[in-house]
């Protein structure tokens, strides 16, 4: 890689700003041509506990920043934290001009095998929302209470139950059917964005997928474009981990309140069987006389008259995992120093994985085109935007971080303890990859949060950190100032 160089005539430089919208993505890169604004690049807007107001002054703040006017917006996936801000604020991206709308592939209309991924996570969108909502119906009508009211510990089996159902309803709030009556069919992202005022007339939409490039777009010349994922492979859509790739989560799961949020985890997947709430010689074969035996016969409060909605919980994880495989993963590279910043929106280890799986990109270098695999892309990396809020999940280790080698690494965070679903705070952060990342940056970790309430949860008795780099962390997380936003700026 080479240093960073100021050509006359290219972008030398991007500013990355990150609003302060909680756990949640809103990002806008703003090129430079010297101090010259000349190319306005936003992605994502969401919140996952944001209401119409909290997005108001980060919505005004872009307007002024931008002149109202979006080069390119980046649409990653469909989950609410990425994408609920257009909706809350539909009146006032209105007066917005979004000349350019990127989605992945997955959005596809003409696109056949889109239409069938798209048509599934409709059904399993809707299973959900009907799941969740049918099981807080038997919470407000004290089902429960009347189940356990006569068994011994039936005050923790009681409160027990109620986390599981809290924790799929949290899930729940990412599921763009969330709200729409039963029957409804998922929109369209390009109906959802034309309902949020975002694409008019003359928006130019494309749907983009590995191995794309992009090059010479109006205002941000000497930038290109390289389209990682997410994979059209229904193998690596469907991968979320795999063993020595994924950081180990942060704590073992209690046993106790009978480990609902493990349960949650749990997938119908073979090998998943290390994420049961109880140990596999109590795992029972699924079939018609196991059935009959474990819950036909017995006390009452063992007799499952709603077993279909407590499969919920594997339902929910395996439908939000495979919606954060379909984030459109992009490298922003400036073509002279081939420096690169890294945004994979929520991808999950499949997504990852896909992009070293046979895929190479042409790069222009010194006059000559060659081709390049994911790990140039990688060892150049001088900017990650972190996948999934810190979770062990949104980062690959061997063929994600392990691979950046740049000195001049940089990573910004969206994870915001204020306004997090409390299921999520399990494994966000994930102490193993905060710790590598803020080694990896020497400290330049930015968090959209209160540094001093995430940074004790990288910190644990698992993690050794530098003293010189724990206190250019807290240089570069500063007490909150007032800003709506936090900012730093990529040399190209």
């Amino acid at each position: 890689m080479a240093k960073a160089t100021n050509t006359p005539g290219k972008i030398s430089k991007i500013n990355v700003r990150m609003y302060r919208a909680g756990t949640g993505d809103f990002f806008i890169l703003q090129f430079k041509k010297g101090n010259t604004k000349s190319f306005n690049m936003m992605i994502d807007c969401g919140c996952i506990k944001g209401g119409k107001a909290a997005f108001k002054t980060n919505v005004e703040d872009l307007k002024a920043h931008t002149g109202g006017v979006i080069d390119l917006l980046v649409v990653t996936h469909q989950h609410a934290d990425h994408i609920n801000g257009f909706e809350k604020s539909a009146d006032l991206f209105d007066q917005f001009t979004f000349k350019k709308v990127w989605f992945a592939w997955t959005e596809d209309e003409d696109d056949p095998i889109a239409n069938d991924y798209r048509a599934n996570h409709s059904e399993l969108g809707m299973a959900l929302n009907t799941a969740v909502t049918k099981l807080n119906g038997l919470v407000e009508n004290k089902y429960y209470e009347s189940l356990f009211l006569n068994e011994v510990h039936g005050n923790l089996m009681l409160e027990g139950k109620k986390h599981f159902i809290n924790s799929l309803s949290d899930l729940n709030e990412l599921n763009p059917l969330n709200g729409l009556g039963v029957g409804q069919v998922l929109p369209t992202m390009v109906e959802l964005f034309t309902d949020y005022k975002v694409i008019k007339g003359n928006t130019e939409v494309e749907f983009l997928e590995p191995g794309d490039v992009k090059s010479n777009l109006a205002g941000a010349k000497g930038i290109r474009f390289y389209v990682l994922g997410p994979p059209r492979d229904r193998i690596y859509l469907n991968r979320t981990e795999k063993e020595g790739e994924s950081f180990e989560q942060r704590e073992e799961k209690s046993k106790v309140d009978f480990a609902f949020v493990s349960a949650l985890a749990a997938s119908d997947s073979v090998g998943s069987t290390s994420q049961l709430p109880f140990d596999t010689e109590y795992e029972a074969p699924v079939d018609e006389n196991n059935i009959q035996k474990h819950y036909e016969e017995g006390e009452d409060w063992r007799k499952i008259n709603y077993d279909w909605l407590y499969s919920a919980g594997s339902l929910a994880m395996r439908y939000e995992r495979s919606i954060n495989n379909t984030s459109l993963a992009l490298a922003i590279q400036f073509e002279d120093s081939e420096r690169v910043l890294l945004f994979p929106g929520d991808a999950e280890f499949g997504n990852w994985e896909s992009w070293h799986e046979g895929l190479e990109w042409p790069v222009k270098i010194n006059g000559q085109t060659v081709k390049k695999k994911a790990e140039y892309f990688l060892n150049n990396t001088v900017f990650y935007k972190v996948g999934h809020h810190l979770s062990q999940n949104g980062t690959a280790k061997g063929k994600g971080v392990d691979m950046m080698k740049s000195t001049d690494l940089a990573a910004m965070a969206t994870l915001d303890f204020k306004k997090i679903n409390d299921g999520w705070l399990n494994t966000m952060p994930n102490d193993l990859l905060g710790a590598e990342l803020i080694r990896k940056t020497q400290g330049k970790l930015f968090f959209v949060g209160d540094r001093s309430k995430i940074f004790p949860n990288i910190k644990t008795n698992r993690v050794t950190i530098k003293k010189t780099h724990e206190t250019a962390l807290n240089k570069a997380n500063k007490p909150f100032d007032g800003k709506s936003f936090i900012e730093y700026e990529v040399e190209g």
